[in-house]
């Protein structure tokens, strides 16, 4: 007995030995490898906020150390991150713009791997030789992390305008969609939710036109399994889940209802609706708190090093992690419980007999459908009013496979629409799955967005569309 309890101390010390050493070498690294914290946007009253403008920093992604990456961000003048560039334009000098969130600015990758940088040497590399000697091609990055449609259609407005840009590539992820309907950010999102500000600028319909809307998509049998679920969690705190075949044909069953006439339909309905912009309701307070948390936590400046944590405490969560990944492996149905709380949460109408009568209350997927669109018109006549071209970039299915299924919807949508109102679509993320069903990452893995193999597929995909679809003798075959 006493020979056993040796050997069982005797194993425990050593994994007590081990589990030291793991430690140290893991604060050791995490030391020598420190992230940093910015408050790199400022408040801005049009757009809702920018970067900083004429700024440098490093960025180092959201996790206490730098774990996969570690960047330079600089910033122009206007605060964004791109070169220096003038209003005054050479004759042969061809502008483009790519506009849109936190992807579009990619600070996760070196600035000459951006996809603006990547599509403008492609340009310049590949002009074909009956093209002029000294012509040149910019492409101007106008992203700002966390940014809605709207807000890429006002940057439009106050910023992109100037330049006269022959192309205005737009790039629209899945965040990017739903965000047309909320005014908060992640900026003000730790804070508690009644206190959250209304930074955000917000795109609104005008006028009673949902109901009549609403009839055309007709998802009623979609919101009708929502509100059976919904029911049934109210009345048991749980619901049963659907079978995998049953799910996969209920996203079949409403994109099928998605015809091109019917989106013809809307687009008609949408042009006779007005609309409006309201500026950011809170924006004093926005500014006010930045200010707070600058002096306060910053020491007056606008980037520090985060605070170290016992390295432990992230193997374990890191532990936790895989382990719960195994679980959903091994439990497919954990993933399916996670789906429809999701849906639940987003997109339930809050009572069941407001579906389809025209109130406010109407499902928030149908809302974010009708405000995208008709900013997505406004935008596209605001760039013909100067001599450009919109051209949609859709990533929003990126990654989404069964599940999300408004977010699957959404693009066959988005596609029709640009098909009958002749706006140029990008398909982006057909080239992005396919990428990921070959074994290639495409995005970081812990931070989520494009790493230098995805914003290389972005740029190659908008170069492809003007090889084929390029007005310009020089940006076509």
């Amino acid at each position: 007995m006493v020979k056993i309890l040796k050997i069982l101390l005797a194993q425990i010390l050593t994994l007590v030995i081990f589990l030291i050493i793991i430690a140290v070498a893991g604060q050791i690294y995490t030391f020598s490898n420190p992230s940093y914290e910015n408050l790199d946007v400022i408040p801005d009253r049009q757009i809702g906020w920018r970067l900083v403008p004429d700024s440098l920093f490093t960025y180092t992604g959201t996790h206490w150390y730098k774990r996969e990456f570690k960047t330079q961000i600089k910033t122009n003048s206007l605060g964004f991150r791109d070169k220096e560039r003038t209003i005054e334009k050479q004759k042969d000098l061809t502008r483009l713009v790519v506009i849109g969130d936190s992807f579009v600015v990619a600070r996760e990758v070196p600035f000459d791997k951006t996809p603006s940088q990547l599509l403008e040497r492609y340009l310049n590399e590949g002009k074909p030789e009956s093209s002029s000697k000294n012509s040149t091609y910019e492409v101007l990055n106008f992203g700002v992390t966390g940014f809605s449609i709207p807000q890429s259609l006002l940057t439009n407005r106050v910023y992109v305008k100037g330049f006269s840009p022959r192309y205005v590539f737009l790039f629209i992820f899945e965040d990017t969609f739903w965000r047309a309907i909320s005014f908060s950010h992640a900026i003000t999102s730790t804070m508690n939710q009644n206190k959250q500000l209304h930074i955000r600028p917000t795109f609104n319909l005008q006028g009673n036109q949902f109901l009549s809307l609403l009839k055309i998509l007709n998802f009623r049998k979609f919101h009708q399994f929502l509100v059976l679920k919904q029911l049934e969690k109210s009345k048991s705190n749980s619901f049963t889940l659907p079978l995998e075949k049953e799910y996969v044909e209920l996203i079949e069953q409403q994109r099928s209802l998605i015809t091109k006439d019917k989106i013809t339909k809307i687009s008609k309905k949408l042009q006779e609706v007005a609309w409006e912009i309201s500026g950011p309701n809170d924006f004093g307070k926005f500014v006010s708190l930045q200010n707070q948390v600058i002096n306060s936590k910053f020491n007056g400046q606008r980037t520090k090093q985060r605070e170290q944590k016992p390295f432990i405490l992230d193997l374990w969560q890191k532990l936790s992690s895989s382990f719960q990944i195994l679980r959903r492996t091994f439990k497919p149905e954990l993933k399916m419980k996670d789906e429809m709380e999701k849906l639940l949460s987003v997109f339930a109408p809050k009572r069941p007999r407001d579906l389809f009568d025209g109130s406010n209350n109407f499902p928030n997927f149908e809302k974010t459908v009708f405000v995208n669109l008709k900013a997505i018109e406004v935008m596209r006549n605001d760039i013909d009013s100067y001599g450009g071209n919109l051209v949609i970039v859709d990533s929003i299915p990126n990654r989404i496979q069964k599940g999300r299924l408004p977010a699957n919807l959404s693009s066959t949508i988005l596609e029709y629409y640009c098909s009958v109102n002749n706006i140029g679509y990008i398909p982006l993320y057909k080239d992005l799955n396919l990428a990921n069903s070959s074994g290639k990452k495409t995005s970081w893995s812990f931070d989520g967005h494009f790493n230098e193999l995805g914003t290389k597929i972005f740029a190659e995909a908008m170069y492809r569309w003007l090889q084929n679809n390029g007005t310009d003798r020089a940006l076509s075959n």
